[in-house]
Parts: structure tokens; sequence; C-alpha cells
């Protein structure tokens, strides 16, 4: 395992630091780095690549991550990548901290990654967390914070995750429902309910159009054991769901398989 590039994380916590807290910091770090690789080098690199803990030492929580793949990828020098990793997550802690102007570009998963990451030191108020790296021998500071402004980058965390949210009202296309209840009617409507899933966990009022209710009833298997890949247009009331227009069916899929 080549460990002359070297990331190093130090959480120097005032009080114990909860195990899941702890868990969920790296895993979120460990993600967050395979994601990371999936843009820079392709999927490849990102499913052989990992990050892995080198050393754990006493004192505060030191954490040695070294960066280390099963078989040779020639496209990619998997130890180097954790330099770049390494200032990845500089520019996303100096933007979120109002220290940078330049804001990366992140998605809902990045967010709750950081957020985890940052959890354990946002929690213990003396606490402070160093990041450093270290290429063949020569350590270098990367960035650090400590619980104040781990607290801020979750606040600010917070606002980007709630503008990032995909409004519920509108068309979505390509979407599995399945019936919560309906009626063996394709002209009445009354009491018919769904469920799909990626918008809303609970049944939904639905209005389907005659011709593609019977599409969904007919045939030989019982319509509550078959999933129906559909557009719907959804209508809401204080941003959940009130109705689901079916406005198309494309497929339709056994539940069981």
């Amino acid at each position: 395992m080549n460990d002359d590039y070297k990331l190093t994380i130090e959480i120097k916590n005032d009080k114990p630091v909860e195990l899941f807290d702890l868990t969920n910091s790296l895993l979120g770090l460990a993600d967050e780095y395979k994601r990371f690789l999936a843009r820079s080098d392709g999927p490849t690199a990102a499913e052989e690549v990992k990050l892995y803990v080198k050393e754990i030492k006493t004192g505060s929580i030191i954490t040695d991550l070294v960066a280390n793949a099963p078989y040779a990828l020639p496209f990619v020098e998997h130890a180097k990548t954790i330099i770049d990793f390494s200032q990845y997550l500089d520019s996303i802690v100096q933007f979120f901290l109002g220290k940078k102007a330049v804001e990366p570009t992140l998605d809902k998963r990045n967010i709750e990654n950081l957020s985890n990451f940052v959890e354990p030191v946002a929690k213990d108020g003396a606490s402070q967390l160093n990041c450093n790296t270290t290429i063949h021998g020569n350590v270098k500071m990367v960035f650090n914070f400590n619980s104040v402004e781990a607290n801020a980058l979750q606040n600010s965390f917070r606002k980007k995750m709630e503008f990032l949210k995909e409004p519920i009202t509108g068309l979505k296309k390509n979407v599995v429902l399945y019936w919560y209840q309906a009626r063996n009617d394709p002209k009445s409507q009354a009491g018919d309910k769904a469920i799909i899933e990626s918008i809303f966990n609970g049944p939904v009022k639905a209005v389907v159009d005659e011709n593609i209710k019977t599409k969904m009833l007919s045939g030989p298997q019982n319509p509550f054991q078959i999933a129906y890949l559909v557009d719907v247009e959804v209508e809401t009331v204080n941003n959940r769901p009130l109705v689901y227009k079916v406005q198309n069916l494309h497929d339709k899929y056994d539940k069981e398989e």
C-alpha cells in the first residue's frame, strides 16, 4: 500500500466522539472521494480505487488515509488523487465559510456527505478538525475549522440543500406508480389512489384517462402486483401532493421481480 501520498484527518476533541458520528463522518468522506474520482477519472477508477485507513493514532482522533487499488490502473495515478481530493475539500470549506467566491458544483448527495463529515466537530463546542497531506514525507496543512465554523458550514449546507430540493409540482416523466386502491371501472375515478415513492411515500388521489386506466387494469395479472412506468402531472397543497394526473403509460413490470 503506497503511503507516499497520505491524507490525515485530525479531530482535536474535547468531549468523547460518538461512534455513530465518527463512522458517518468517515463514510461521508469515503463516498465523497468515490464520487470525486468518478467525475475526474471515470467510473472504473471510482469502483477500483478506494480510501484505506492506514493508521489511527492516539491523543486526538487522528486518521491517516491512503488511496489504493487492487489492480494497476494505467490511466489513474491513484496515490496522487488524494492530493487533488484534499484541494477539492478545501475549495468547498472555503466557499461555504465565505472565504472564496467561486462556488463548487455540488448535488444533494455531496451536501449530505460533507454534512456528515463535519458533524463530530459541530457537536463538540471545543473541538477542531485539521486536514493535512503528506507527500513523500513532507506535511502540508490543507485546511482546518473549529466547532463554530463547523456549525456555520452545516447551516450553509442546509440552505444549499433547501435550494437543491426539486419542486414536487409539475410534470414528472418516467416515474414508477403502483395502485393503492382502484375501482375496477375505467370510467370511474372515485376512490382511486396510487403511490409514487420517488415523489411521496403515501397514497395520493389518482386521476387517470379512461383509455390509460383500461390498459393498466386489463390483462391476466393482478393490477395491484404491477408497477407502471408513467408520466404524471402533480398538483400540491402546502408542498404535499394532492392529485396525480397520469398523462402517459410507457411500460409495466411485475413488482415481485
